[in-house]
């Protein structure tokens, strides 16, 4: 016997007008200045289609600007050059977090994760945790040790991921090759 009412698929056309008006939305008016009813609108949906997918505006905003972090978070490469490896891995990183794009993308799930606990596992997982575990993976593989790699780890990314936070668009790609270099300078020969 068939289910008298089968649950409601998801339309990939609603899907995408709420994803494009809410990456447009945030461009334009920030985490704060966006709201449930204004996607809505501007998708040309029921706020109650958006609800269904997504509990929260955090969890949309988050969804919304994961979707763009496969462009970021790209694993280090592994040639026989760690510091070339690590060096063109972090330049790219600060290359994409200092778009238009990708700086909002960073702002916006900062903010939304200091204010919603669930954004802020969201945020963990799907971006901190890859960032890390690339470095972390490509200098256990060059014979480091898993807690010298985890803390060097955590200088780069920390590094990178707090200067842009700083300095925005203004962070320059020669710092985090500095950044780098200072590291596996401290790191040392091995």
């Amino acid at each position: 016997m068939s289910n008298p009412n089968p649950p409601r698929r998801r339309s990939e056309r609603a899907r995408v007008a709420i994803v494009t008006a809410t990456r447009q939305l945030l461009l334009e008016r920030g985490f704060d200045g966006l709201s449930i009813e204004a996607v809505a609108a501007r998708a040309g949906v029921g706020k109650q289609t958006i609800y269904r997918w997504w509990p929260s505006r955090p969890a949309l905003v988050a969804d919304v600007l994961l979707e763009d972090a496969d462009r970021i978070l790209r694993p280090v490469d592994d040639t026989d050059d760690l510091a070339a490896d690590l060096i063109r891995w972090a330049t790219r990183l600060a290359a994409a977090l200092t778009t238009e794009r990708g700086n909002a993308m960073l702002r916006i799930l900062t903010v939304a994760g200091l204010e919603h606990p669930d954004v802020q596992a969201r945020l963990y997982q799907a971006f901190s945790v890859p960032l890390h575990t690339s470095v972390r993976s490509r200098l256990t593989a060059d014979g480091y040790d898993t807690a010298t790699a985890e803390a060097a780890a955590d200088a780069v990314v920390g590094g990178i991921v707090y200067g842009i936070l700083n300095e925005g668009r203004a962070f320059r790609r020669s710092r985090a090759e500095a950044i780098v270099r200072t590291v596996l300078t401290g790191l040392g020969k091995r």
